[in-house]
C-alpha cells in the first residue's frame, strides 16, 4: 500500500490548523470545517486500501536505532473513521454556530480542535513507544487548551485539574518507556523480545505504562477529574473530549498488551482491570443518578462506558477474540453516541437558558429535532437494537458465555439497565406536557424550526443505526487477531 495517502490522511489536519491560525471570522470556521472534511474523504480512501490489501507498516529511521513507525492496519483503519466520522460533525455543529455569532467563540478553538486531530490520528497509527508517548503529549496539550479556552474561573480550574493529571500520566508513562528502551534496546511494539514482559525489568516497564495510560483514560480511582473538565467545556469541545480523547489510552493498552507483548499478561492483573471496569460502572452510574446538570451527568455516563471497556481485558486473556471486537467495537460505537447526545445537550441548554436537567422540562415540543437525536443516542449508549452499540455489547456478552466467566455478563447486564435508567432522567422530562414552555430563546412558546445544530446531532445520532444495521464492514476491520488469539 503507498504511504502517499496515509501522509495526506497525517498532513491535512496539521495543514488546516497552520491556515486557521492566520486566519479570522467566518473565513477560520470556513477553512476548519473544510479540512475536517477533506481529512474524512482521505481517511475513508485510507480505509479502502486497508480492505482491499491489508495492513502495511511504514518506517521513519531517526537518530541512531529511534524510528518512527506507523501501522495501517484494520484496527487504525477503524480509529481513524471514528475520529474523522465524529470530528467531521462536531465540526460541522460549530460552523453552524461560527455562522450563527463568531464572536462567541474562541479564538483558538479551530487551530487546537484540527492540531488534537492530527495527534488523534498519529497515535492510532503508532506502532512504536516513541510516538505514542509524543502523540499523547501534543492530545494532552491541545485538550487541556480547548478546556481553558472555556474563559471563566470553573474551566481554568477544571482545565488545571487535568494538567495535573496529564503529567502524572506523562511521568509515570515515560519512566515505563525508559525501562524499556533499557531491557529491550528497541521501543518498536512488533520488535519486542517473547520474553520481554516475564523479565523484572521488563514486566515493571509495563507496569509503569500500563499505570499511566489508566490515568489517561481515566478509569476508577483516577478518574476524578475527568467529570468537570468534560461538563466545563464548550458546547463544540465536550463531544471531542468525551467521545474521542477518553478512548486513546484503551486503544493503545490493547496495543501493546496484546499486539506487542501477548505473552506477558497476568492474568490476575487482568481480572482486577476488569473489576476496576465493574467500579467504574457502578461508580459513575451512581452519580449519574444524582447529578443535576445536563454535562454532569453525561460525564459520569463516560465513566460509566469506560468502565464498560475494560470488561474485555479478562475476557480477552480468556483468549475469546469476540472480547478483542466488543471492546474495540464498543470504544467506536461510543463515540458517534456520546458525541450527538453532547449537541443535542448543548441545543437544549441554549434553548432551556441554563444546562440543569430541569431546564429539560418540554423540550420536545420546541426542539423536536435536538430531543430525538438525544433519544436515539440514548438507545445506543445503553445498547439496543439496531444501534451499533448492541453489537458491541452482543459481542461482549459472546465473549463472557464462551469463556464460562458468567459474572461479566452479569455487569453487562446490569450495566445496560443502569444507563437506560440515568439516560432516562433525561429523556423522560422533554415530554411534560404541563411544563411551561416559555424560555428566554423562544418567548412565544412556540416550535423552533431547527437551526441547523439540531440536524447536525441527529445526523451523527443516526450514523449508530447505521453501523448497527451494517456491522460487517467494521467488524472486519478489527478481525486483526492477537497471535496468543489465532486459536479462537
Amino acid at each position: 500500500m503507498s504511504g502517499t495517502l496515509l501522509t495526506v490522511v497525517v498532513l491535512l489536519p496539521v495543514l488546516g490548523a497552520l491556515l486557521t491560525i492566520w486566519t479570522g471570522g467566518r473565513t477560520r470556521a470556513v477553512l476548519g470545517t473544510s479540512s475536517a472534511l477533506v481529512t474524512l474523504l482521505a481517511s475513508i480512501g485510507l480505509t479502502v486500501q486497508v480492505w482491499e490489501r491489508g495492513g502495511s507498516v511504514f518506517h521513519l529511521d531517526l537518530v541512531g536505532d529511534l524510528e518512527v513507525v506507523l501501522v495501517a492496519d484494520g484496527l487504525a483503519a477503524a480509529m481513524l473513521l471514528m475520529v474523522t466520522v465524529t470530528g467531521s460533525f462536531v465540526a460541522v455543529f460549530a460552523l453552524v454556530e461560527d455562522r450563527r455569532d463568531v464572536t462567541g467563540r474562541a479564538r483558538g478553538y479551530w487551530p487546537l480542535s484540527l492540531g488534537l486531530w492530527a495527534a488523534l490520528q498519529v497515535l492510532f497509527l503508532g506502532g512504536d513507544l516513541l510516538t505514542l508517548y509524543l502523540m499523547f503529549e501534543a492530545i494532552g496539550v491541545a485538550a487541556v487548551a480547548l478546556v481553558a479556552a472555556g474563559g471563566d474561573r470553573r474551566a481554568n480550574l477544571a482545565a488545571t485539574r487535568y494538567l495535573y493529571a496529564e503529567l502524572v500520566a506523562t511521568v509515570t508513562l515515560l519512566f515505563g518507556i525508559a525501562l524499556t528502551w533499557q531491557q529491550a534496546g528497541t521501543l518498536v511494539l512488533a520488535e519486542l523480545p517473547a520474553g520481554f514482559g516475564t523479565e523484572p525489568l521488563g514486566a515493571a516497564a509495563l507496569a509503569l505504562i500500563t499505570a499511566g495510560l489508566l490515568v489517561k483514560v481515566p478509569l476508577v480511582p483516577v478518574h476524578l477529574w475527568l467529570p468537570a473538565a468534560h461538563a466545563l467545556s464548550a458546547g463544540a469541545v465536550s463531544p471531542l473530549l468525551s467521545a474521542l480523547v477518553v478512548k486513546t489510552a484503551f486503544v493503545v493498552l490493547l496495543r501493546i498488551w496484546y499486539l506487542g507483548t501477548p505473552q506477558a499478561v497476568p492474568v490476575e492483573a487482568a481480572q482486577l482491570l476488569g473489576a476496576l471496569g465493574v467500579v467504574a460502572i457502578l461508580w459513575g452510574s451512581m452519580v449519574a443518578f444524582r447529578a443535576t446538570e445536563v454535562k454532569v451527568l453525561i460525564a459520569y455516563s463516560t465513566i460509566a462506558q469506560l468502565g464498560v471497556l475494560f470488561l474485555a481485558v479478562p475476557l480477552l486473556v480468556a483468549g475469546q477474540v469476540d472480547a478483542w471486537i466488543g471492546g474495540l467495537l464498543h470504544a467506536i460505537a461510543h463515540a458517534p453516541a456520546k458525541a450527538a447526545a453532547l449537541l443535542a445537550a448543548a441545543v437544549l441548554a441554549e434553548d432551556a437558558g441554563h444546562g440543569a436537567i430541569e431546564g429539560l422540562r418540554g423540550a420536545a415540543a420546541r426542539r423536536p429535532v435536538a430531543v430525538f437525536a438525544l433519544a436515539v443516542s440514548a438507545v445506543s449508549l445503553v445498547g439496543l437494537p439496531p444501534t451499533v452499540g448492541f453489537v458491541a455489547k452482543w459481542q461482549l456478552l459472546l465473549a463472557g458465555v464462551a469463556a464460562g466467566q458468567w459474572w461479566w455478563v452479569a455487569v453487562l447486564a446490569v450495566g445496560s439497565l443502569l444507563t437506560a435508567g440515568y439516560l432516562m432522567r433525561l429523556v423522560k422530562p422533554t415530554f411534560d406536557r404541563d411544563a411551561e414552555v416559555s424560555r428566554p430563546s423562544d418567548p412565544g412558546g412556540t416550535p423552533r424550526r431547527a437551526d441547523g445544530r439540531d440536524i447536525v446531532a441527529l445526523a451523527l445520532a443516526l450514523v449508530t443505526v447505521l453501523a448497527g444495521v451494517r456491522p460487517g464492514e467494521l467488524l472486519r476491520l478489527l478481525q486483526l487477531v492477537p497471535p496468543h488469539l489465532a486459536g479462537g
